[in-house]
């Protein structure tokens, strides 16, 4: 996918749109969504950036993070040395039930196969662990205007579902129980998530925690 792959250079990730910021509200608020579920352990994040979320995370978990730019990963080497990886997780091939947590903010819907990866991501989470994450919300006026507005501008979005559909591809890949709730953007590091039942009508993104269970429910 080479123009997935160079659309992520210095000039994204430096710009002052989407600078990231280790403390900002928004990675406290992400961070807060997982420690109820897990607060040590390891932590894949998939789609890291130049870091900020996971800087954060590395207070609390074993970290390892994935991207596929060049450029992100040679930043966070500086950091992580060889626990920062480039790759596709498309491509790529995930050790088995090695993670507690893996997050992918605003990852899923630059795939054209997510169900495929949401079921490889699968067995790469400890029984018990968490897949947490955000993509666009395509519900309702709020949601929908947003998921028409940035897949205007990034042509790399390529599944933005609405969240019907995405619950069926979580459940299809075995994760139980699967918990949505909304993200309100106030700029690029600041937000405000939306647990009220009106969260699909007020909210930019669509939030989740997919939980592998200890046990498939078959052998309960």
């Amino acid at each position: 996918m080479p123009l997935f792959r160079s659309r992520y250079g210095k000039d994204y990730f430096e710009s002052f749109l989407f600078r990231e910021k280790i403390n900002s509200r928004r990675n406290q608020n992400r961070l807060q969504e997982i420690l109820p579920y897990h607060n040590n352990g390891r932590l894949l994040e998939i789609g890291c950036g130049t870091g900020g979320f996971i800087d954060l995370a590395a207070r609390h978990f074993d970290v390892e993070c994935m991207d596929v730019s060049a450029y992100a990963i040679n930043r966070l080497a500086e950091r992580f040395g060889q626990r920062a990886h480039q790759g596709n997780i498309e491509e790529v091939t995930m050790p088995f039930e090695r993670y507690n947590v893996i997050a992918a903010y605003n990852v899923l819907e630059h795939l054209r196969q997510p169900g495929i990866v949401l079921k490889k991501i699968y067995h790469s989470l400890t029984p018990g662990g968490i897949l947490t994450g955000s993509f666009p919300n395509n519900f309702g006026l709020i949601g929908g205007l947003h998921t028409a507005l940035t897949n205007l501008f990034d042509q790399t979005h390529v599944a933005t579902y609405p969240p019907k559909r995405w619950r069926r591809l979580f459940a299809d890949a075995d994760f139980h129980p699967i918990r949505f709730y909304g993200e309100v953007m106030l700029g690029h590091n600041n937000s405000v998530n939306v647990h009220h039942a009106a969260w699909p009508y007020l909210s930019f993104n669509l939030m989740f925690v997919a939980v592998k269970a200890r046990q498939r429910s078959s052998e309960q």
